[in-house]
């Protein structure tokens, strides 16, 4: 099974809401102390501070029967991907004839 359109973008979506919030935070310290480097510092700060929050929370939640069931087929369809891609190379491979010593007759 593929992932969804929705699943591909959820790595954007947790930066963009980081990013969001980080640009939210620069734009007040800027009003309120008008020095660009200081905001530009929390801007930083708290992009980066929202990113491993959102991404540790993410990791918390625990997959539905669904997931898990998805999962285990894909885990059992690599398996055998990689178990016949082996077998294929090992069938493939040929050995090289070794270079026999000139005679001296």
């Amino acid at each position: 099974m593929t992932a969804t359109r929705r699943d591909r973008m959820r790595p954007f979506e947790l930066i963009a809401v980081a990013l969001v919030v980080g640009i939210f935070v620069g734009l007040v310290v800027l009003m309120s102390t008008r020095n660009l480097t200081e905001s530009a510092i929390w801007l930083g700060i708290t992009f980066i501070v929202v990113l491993v929050l959102a991404a540790t929370v993410v990791l918390m939640i625990r997959p539905g029967a669904q997931e898990l069931t998805d999962m285990k087929e894909r885990d059992a369809s690599e398996a055998v991907a990689k178990t016949s891609a082996k077998s294929s190379t090992k069938t493939s491979s040929t050995t090289k004839p070794e270079k026999s010593a000139p005679s001296d007759a």
